[in-house]
């Protein structure tokens, strides 16, 4: 993974460029690279993994606020992290798996996943795109240009897969007016999503479950994240904290501090545990969206040469994400001259 940011370099050209490093961004970065296509990824954030991504605690520890995990399903993600298992970059948790739906997690960390896949790809982060124009090069060949949010041209592609949440791309979408049809899916996504508080917070080692999933409480679930396959810390249980939906859609301009507070009460009143230490909550605006159904798991408008990948396309959950990624590339590959419009 070749990292660098915009400001640094002059505009690359590439066959595709990919906005959001996400699960959904970089596996369509490993696929399309892999079958030959120049493709570079551009991410906002300082890293990989999007809500996927993993929040370092100190300099051994780490852990998931975001996906704490991903089922595989289907055959497709099944064979897919098959290879990652081999590549020793995922493993099963066999503690939340059944036989027909098996569950994994990234080792040691679950961002393992995005950087597995961004290895060999050009990665230029801390670039925030804003703006997208199309003009015609010298070879007469229609290209688009990406501008971050100082206005600065950054990467030149034939090809666009956006990657992000909903509205996101929906921002990024409206900035250009042939690309007015993927921006009614993705208008259509935003009408429906939830917001999630999350935090981390550590126990003396205990005999609770590795889930616990709560009704009727601030709390959705918690997740003893130092269970997960490839994880240290057996001296205390490291606990994954995430707010249920509706009390984050109360709460969601409380200081972080009030909520802290809040989930660890709640926290405490259920497992009668003692908190040792904690780390600030973070709030996912875009936590989740309910599945916008189309007669595809992707969008991709030939005319214009752009595409849509992402969880929101396909399930609203991280192997949606996945499925997403894997049916626009094999589109895009085995489909290079087609002028039909996927939705």
């Amino acid at each position: 993974m070749t990292t660098s940011t915009a400001k640094q370099q002059d505009i690359p050209t590439f066959d595709v460029a990919i906005i959001g490093a996400g699960l959904a961004g970089s596996l369509c970065a490993k696929q399309l690279s892999s079958a030959g296509l120049s493709v570079c990824v551009i991410d906002k954030s300082r890293g990989s993994g999007g809500r996927a991504g993993s929040k370092r605690i100190s300099d051994t520890s780490s852990c998931e606020l975001g996906a704490p995990y991903i089922f595989a399903s289907h055959p497709e993600t099944k064979a897919l992290f098959k290879n990652l298992v081999k590549n020793g970059v995922a493993a099963q948790w066999k503690q939340i798996s059944s036989k027909q739906i098996p569950g994994f997690v990234g080792t040691p960390r679950m961002s393992s996943l995005t950087r597995h896949w961004l290895d060999q790809v050009p990665f230029i982060t801390s670039t925030k795109v804003l703006q997208m124009d199309r003009f015609t090069d010298a070879d007469g060949q229609l290209i688009w240009l990406l501008r971050n949010d100082q206005y600065q041209a950054c990467v030149k592609a034939t090809k666009v897969i956006i990657a992000t949440p909903a509205h996101q791309a929906a921002m990024l979408l409206a900035t250009h007016s042939d690309l007015a049809v993927l921006l009614l899916r993705a208008n259509q996504a935003c009408k429906q999503y939830q917001s999630q508080w999350a935090m981390w917070l550590e126990t003396q080692p205990s005999d609770l479950k590795a889930i616990i999933e709560l009704k009727d409480s601030p709390i959705q679930r918690m997740i003893k994240d130092n269970y997960k396959p490839g994880r240290e810390g057996a001296e205390v249980d490291r606990w994954v904290i995430q707010a249920s939906p509706e009390w984050t859609a109360q709460h969601l301009d409380q200081d972080k501090q009030w909520v802290a507070q809040a989930l660890q009460q709640a926290f405490a009143e259920h497992t009668e545990q003692r908190v040792r230490q904690h780390g600030d909550p973070h709030r996912w605006f875009f936590s989740r969206y309910t599945e916008n159904r189309g007669n595809k798991t992707y969008a991709w408008a030939p005319e214009h040469q752009v595409g849509l990948a992402a969880d929101w396309l396909c399930q609203g959950d991280a192997e949606g994400a996945l499925i997403s990624a894997l049916t626009l590339t094999d589109w895009i590959i085995n489909n290079p001259a087609s002028l039909q419009t996927e939705l």
